[in-house]
């Protein structure tokens, strides 16, 4: 699994909204990405525990889905689902419950907007708290502005970005458009 990802909805199936539709859109989508990812989508009602089945590679990744803001320590739910908001401790629980080991090596994203933005950011109480956890060798990943889960061949004006694949994109609090690998910044748990 080390090419693909898997996006940690931390609320049941029916309380995923968007969420879920977004990453069924990247595997519908994905021949037009760079990497051809196929998205496994796990929810707190997935059966059994899915994240221990995940390999301990260094491309292997988790993608944490939720809303957020600047410092925020909770993420949201989907609009209108009914899902709670969920703190990073307690995500960090629904995984371990979801059968996340301490040997996992990847990375967890948080696909969170501003969620690399903060003094602490969520990513990086994430990170902390991943750590404290037994997690020793594994970064979280956070992004520096509103990110687009979706892949995308067009900026938000219309315009084509040009070259062969989509990608995924983050709006910075200028206005500009980046694409996710430039707007985000990795954080461990030791720092």
């Amino acid at each position: 699994m080390a090419q693909n990802r898997v996006a940690f909805i931390p609320w049941n199936e029916n309380q995923a909204g968007n969420f879920k539709t977004e990453y069924e859109q990247n595997n519908a989508q994905k021949n037009a990405s760079h990497h051809k990812r196929t998205w496994t989508m796990v929810y707190l009602d997935s059966p059994g525990t899915p994240l221990a089945a995940l390999g301990c590679g260094f491309g292997t990744r988790i993608h944490i889905a939720g809303h957020g803001d600047i410092g925020d320590p909770e993420i949201a739910a989907d609009h209108g689902t009914g899902g709670a908001d969920r703190s990073y401790t307690e995500v960090v629980d629904m995984m371990i419950a979801k059968g996340l080991k301490k040997r996992y090596l990847g990375t967890i994203a948080c696909d969170v907007c501003y969620s690399a933005l903060g003094n602490p950011s969520f990513a990086k109480l994430m990170a902390r708290e991943l750590f404290s956890r037994g997690l020793k060798a594994s970064c979280v990943l956070g992004y520096k502005g509103s990110l687009y889960a979706t892949y995308d061949s067009f900026y938000a004006d219309g315009s084509n970005m040009g070259g062969k694949y989509s990608h995924r994109m983050v709006e910075l609090d200028d206005g500009t458009e980046v694409k996710s690998k430039k707007a985000q910044e990795r954080f461990f748990g030791w720092t």
